[in-house]
């Protein structure tokens, strides 16, 4: 009998259970956990002959949600963009999607403003065709940005202004893959921390091909940088990494000033630089306490030294104060 009353009594809560189950009280759970983000995450397509969602650019950034890809076919585009959300503005193609912006106002100070954390632009040439002063082609205001694998050049004289600006209070900007021209400043920081300036190509530009003021803790890593005034330039700067550069045809190779200390730089290439290939007036570590750096003018100032598994035994004397790289390399291949 008592059996009975347990099977009896088991069989209830089993029926309980399954009624439950399979009321709606489960599936009004389930919609409340699981949002409806279809808007939010939604592919865009932008086309300037159109056929897409949109034929500004603008128009698109002002229509998405947080986390949505603008994908932009190739096509020349004469816009100045806001972005103040965070998105992926992906070009087709960084040599036939063009943003052409023509400065003609005051207001016209950039040509790409980045309000919002996390976002990607990638696939982009960026040009202007008229003399600007002070400009900024692409301005970066917050953090954990990405911007790779653009072309931004002047497709007529000379002009001022900074390519890609990193602006004070912001970290953890990536800035990779871009190809760098004719402009006067190509990548500069100012009081911008841990971002990553990796493998862009930054040549023929009127003053810095990067240029870091008051900014710590940033890698500089696998940048080719040719004719250029200055190189690099680390002003007011601490605990910045630079190494695996090719720092090559510039009036000035590497310069560190203005208060620059307990940055590391290693495995560099310096060659042709016409003025110097490195400047330090204060106190920067020029190895990473095993490898230095390769000098072109190595043997013409130490024509002595002897090599030891790929090192000089002499240091090489860094221009402008007491500082050395205590392991140049002998070769190249060992870059």
């Amino acid at each position: 009998m008592i059996n009975m009353k347990k099977l009896i009594l088991a069989m209830f809560f089993s029926l309980l259970l399954s009624f439950i189950l399979f009321s709606g009280c489960i599936q009004e759970t389930s919609e409340i956990e699981e949002p409806n983000n279809i808007e939010k995450f939604k592919m865009i397509y932008v086309d300037d002959d159109g056929g897409a969602d949109f034929t500004k650019i603008q128009d698109a950034i002002d229509n998405v949600g947080n986390g949505s890809t603008i994908f932009v076919n190739n096509g020349t585009y004469y816009e100045m963009l806001i972005i103040d959300k965070s998105l992926n503005l992906i070009g087709e193609s960084e040599n036939k999607t063009i943003i052409d912006y023509q400065i003609g106002s005051p207001q016209s100070e950039n040509a790409i403003i980045v309000n919002a954390n996390d976002c990607k632009i990638k696939g982009f040439k960026i040009i202007c065709d008229n003399y600007t002063s002070n400009k900024i082609v692409i301005n970066i205001k917050s953090s954990n940005n990405i911007v790779s694998n653009n072309i931004i050049s002047n497709e007529g004289i000379l002009y001022s202004h900074k390519a890609v600006y990193i602006d004070m209070y912001t970290m953890n900007n990536t800035i990779s893959e871009n190809t760098i021209i004719n402009v006067r400043n190509g990548i500069e920081s100012f009081n911008s921390d841990y971002n990553n300036i990796l493998n862009n190509n930054l040549s023929s530009n009127e003053a810095y091909g990067i240029y870091l003021l008051d900014s710590n803790n940033n890698i500089i890593t696998g940048n080719i940088i040719s004719y250029n005034t200055y190189g690099i330039r680390i002003q007011d700067s601490r605990n910045n990494k630079v190494f695996e550069n090719t720092i090559i045809s510039n009036e000035n190779g590497l310069y560190f000033c203005c208060g620059s200390k307990n940055n590391m730089v290693y495995l560099n290439i310096f060659e042709q630089n016409s003025v110097y290939n490195a400047n330090d007036i204060i106190s920067n570590q020029w190895d990473n306490g095993s490898i230095g750096n390769y000098w072109d003018d190595y043997i013409e100032n130490h024509p002595d030294a002897k090599q030891i598994n790929g090192i000089w035994d002499t240091p090489y004397n860094i221009t402008g104060g007491d500082n050395i790289d205590r392991f140049p390399l002998v070769n190249l291949v060992d870059i």
